[in-house]
């Protein structure tokens, strides 16, 4: 027998030569070892006293502001402590001094199994941006396993570029075990925030190396099935099944705009019987011309009148996108405690996909009082530096003359506000996360200020929003627990990862290729 191996031999190989690598407890199947955090833990530590001295903290509390030269003590996972000479009382020091410390951030929607496709297109070619069909075909060309390591990949990118809390939108999982082996990837990262399961999500109606020559193929949702409902209670009971854990469960229900009033009702009162804090939807406005009928929603407006009017607005509905809603349609947000994530970069090339797309509504949401954070949306065609995505908050709202004089009067906090303080409001765990406050859970990013093309005049937000990149984070910390130092990611291989994660891509893209389209897709 011959002894060499194939390229895709060798990729596996190292991806599990390690006992380092987070994947190494991975055996497949929808109960994957959470190999990452015991790994993490163990390099880490477990709940340790931690003393941050002498940084400068853009706190984010109102109340605190920035505090020059200033010691946070971390303990049992919470901020115990801010101010200066802290006792450090047996906790591992960390010498802070000249670098910053801000709120870890928070990502309010991103599609974090797209991680598998990094790099297959871009929005900076929209005219060439054929998500659908290449999002069609990965539902039925990725198994379990290819679910599990763009899951953890994309969790492990998150926390490298400062996000500490994510709500990951998936909605390509069209089984039970793609669905607990994103769950688990994703928790195996270590990130704090939601998996959003999405309900009613429907296999293609066409195989793998078909040919399709229609639009009726894009069907991608269907009526929730009695197993995709089991599947939400196989979560909540087995994976998500401790409140205090900084990964909780979220569900995305099937029904929303084109759907009657009367179903929605019903789905939604079934989601909300998980007494879970967020149930996630897209939204955008309906498009011009087509109409709906009353009890239908979408007959009124983007359709939030309707909901309104039927009593379904409430203190967990979280909407990604909602451009181009209504000063009255914000307002119905305000009052009902429902909550926005744009997507800032991803919002830009909707301008030109018709009058019921548009510029991204965080600035005017933030005007009109209403709970509203920012998102990547798309990882495999935008970039995974989120500071990137923190400066396109700002850039963004030039495209609009409202949004205009709105970015006119901002400082660099204000649109920190959206990955911090705010951005927690929007994901409902502001009494946990966004700021650094005595008793909040410390998620944490410090970053290194010794770099050249880092400022140092102004004030701590102008200049994390004007100078910030990936490359200064040192430190990361969820909940206490370091994932990042000195700049590396601890307890994971990230080399090994990488080359599981191109094994994987390879081989689904292999099989996307199989299937040829013959559709014109001119709004995707």
């Amino acid at each position: 027998m011959s002894e060499k191996i194939t390229r895709k031999e060798f990729l596996r190989l190292a991806a599990t030569a390690t006992a380092s690598t987070a994947l190494a407890g991975y055996t497949g199947g929808a109960f994957a070892q959470n190999a990452t955090t015991e790994v993490a833990s163990s390099v880490a530590g477990k709940q340790t006293r931690v003393l941050i001295r002498g940084a400068d903290i853009l706190t984010m509390d109102p109340v605190l502001g920035e505090q020059m030269a200033t010691d946070v003590l971390i303990n049992n996972g919470r901020i115990a402590a801010i101010g200066t000479g802290l006792s450090a009382d047996g906790a591992e020091v960390i010498d802070a001094q000249g670098m910053i410390l801000m709120p870890g951030m928070i990502d309010g929607h991103r599609h974090v199994w797209e991680t598998i496709s990094m790099g297959y297109m871009s929005k900076l070619a929209p005219i060439v941006y054929p998500y659908f069909p290449w999002a069609q075909s990965a539902i039925l060309a990725m198994e379990p396993e290819d679910h599990y390591i763009a899951e953890l990949a994309g969790g492990l990118q998150a926390i490298d570029s400062g996000v500490t809390s994510i709500v990951d939108y998936a909605h390509c999982a069209d089984t039970e075990a793609k669905v607990m082996d994103a769950a688990q990837g994703l928790k195996d990262s270590g990130i704090g925030g939601y998996f959003a399961f999405q309900l009613g999500k429907s296999t293609p109606p066409f195989k793998l190396g078909d040919t399709i020559d229609s639009l009726e193929s894009l069907n991608q949702l269907r009526e929730t099935t009695k197993e995709q409902w089991d599947t939400a209670t196989q979560l909540q009971e087995d994976m998500f099944n401790d409140s205090s854990a900084p990964l909780q469960l979220a569900l995305a229900p099937v029904t929303g705009t084109g759907s009657q009033i009367e179903e929605i009702k019903d789905d939604w009162a079934r989601v909300r019987s998980y007494r879970i804090k967020m149930l996630a939807a897209h939204m955008h406005k309906p498009n011009p011309n087509r109409q709906y009928p009353a009890g239908i929603m979408g007959h009124t407006d983007s359709g939030v009148p309707d909901l309104q009017e039927a009593g379904l607005l409430g203190p967990d509905y979280h909407v990604a996108h909602a451009n181009r809603l209504t000063a009255e349609e914000l307002q119905m947000f305000k009052i009902n405690g429902c909550s926005i994530a744009a997507t800032t970069m991803g919002e830009f090339p909707y301008m030109g996909w018709g009058a019921w797309r548009g510029p991204s509504v965080h600035g005017r949401a933030r005007q009109a009082g209403v709970r509203v954070g920012i998102g990547m949306d798309v990882p495999l065609s935008l970039p995974g530096d989120y500071f990137e995505h923190v400066r396109g908050s700002f850039w963004n709202q030039y495209t609009s003359p409202q949004g205009l004089a709105i970015a006119n009067t901002y400082q660099g906090v204000d649109s920190l506000d959206f990955v911090t303080a705010l951005g927690a409001k929007a994901i409902y765990r502001e009494t946990e996360v966004g700021t650094i406050t005595i008793g909040k859970s410390a998620d944490l990013v410090l970053l290194n200020t010794d770099r050249l093309g880092f400022g140092t005049l102004g004030s701590l937000g102008n200049r994390i929003l004007t100078f910030a990149a990936r490359e200064d984070i040192d430190s990361v910390w969820i909940a206490g627990q370091a994932k990042k130092r000195h700049g590396e990611m601890l307890g994971v291989d990230l080399l090994s990862i990488k080359a599981r994660l191109l094994e994987a891509q390879t081989r689904v893209h292999q099989k996307i290729a199989s299937v040829t389209w013959n559709v014109v897709f001119p709004d995707s």
